[in-house]
């Protein structure tokens, strides 16, 4: 029975399967389906194993309790990785509800945002397709890529996030109020406040797109088409100047 020995000869589609089976709570059955899936034979076979085979085969497949390589490739065949600062807003709200949803469980689904076919124009500037697709349509693209070319794409997003957080923070959280405050009843008028604020907070970013498009919708391929960077800088200034 043939077991991989390390992150390279594991494919996307086998890590998202090994990743959802850590979900079983009773430890042998979960080591059981793991062994199953990475071996590529039925759980019965294996249980019928002796506990001292299984063990042994356990610790032949270690490395999955650690991450896959970060270091993703920037080209794979006829993709290529589009800088995280040339995203458009539109890109960037798709990634952020992946992210927000189990980024394990979408990682094909962001990696087909974020790795695009290219072209170079006559003046040899790099241009990447629009986003123009639909990532659920094209997600299984990257199911048979080896984990190691791909998984680096989710720290290196993680990280540009969290900067992005950081430096827009005023525009992602709005003023606490008094924690003294906390324990006290609530008006009618508060309680209608507190209900408003988390519908606003529910519907963040349709609520932001639809007041960049002027409450037009037919702009709104326009508006998230804009350069990410651009329109949150825009939106600081408009925010610092109460424009």
């Amino acid at each position: 029975m043939k077991l991989p020995k390390s992150w390279s000869e594991i494919d996307v589609l086998q890590f998202k399967e090994i990743r959802e089976l850590y979900s079983i709570e009773e430890v042998f059955a979960r080591e059981i389906e793991i062994l199953s899936a990475l071996a590529g034979v039925s759980s019965d076979e294996l249980e019928d194993l002796d506990v001292s085979e299984v063990s042994n085969m356990l610790n032949d497949i270690t490395f999955i309790n650690s991450e896959p390589s970060k270091n993703y490739k920037r080209d794979i065949d006829q993709w290529k990785f589009k800088p995280l600062s040339k995203l458009t807003c539109g890109e960037f709200i798709d990634l952020e509800y992946f992210f927000a949803n189990d980024y394990i469980k979408h990682i094909c689904h962001i990696a087909s945002i974020l790795y695009r076919q290219h072209t170079t124009n006559e003046w040899g500037q790099l241009s990447f397709e629009p986003y123009e697709f639909n990532p659920f349509e094209r997600y299984d693209l990257f199911d048979e890529y080896c984990i190691n070319d791909i998984y680096g794409i989710i720290p290196e997003y993680l990280s540009f996030r969290q900067d992005f957080m950081d430096k827009y923070y005023l525009l992602f959280n709005e003023e606490d109020g008094d924690e003294d405050d906390d324990n006290k009843p609530m008006t009618s008028d508060e309680s209608k406040a507190q209900a408003e604020q988390k519908s606003a907070v529910k519907w963040g970013w349709e609520r932001l797109l639809y007041s960049l498009c002027n409450e037009d919708l037919t702009k709104f391929k326009q508006v998230t088409d804009l350069p990410l960077v651009l329109t949150f800088n825009m939106l600081s200034m408009k925010k610092e100047l109460n424009l």
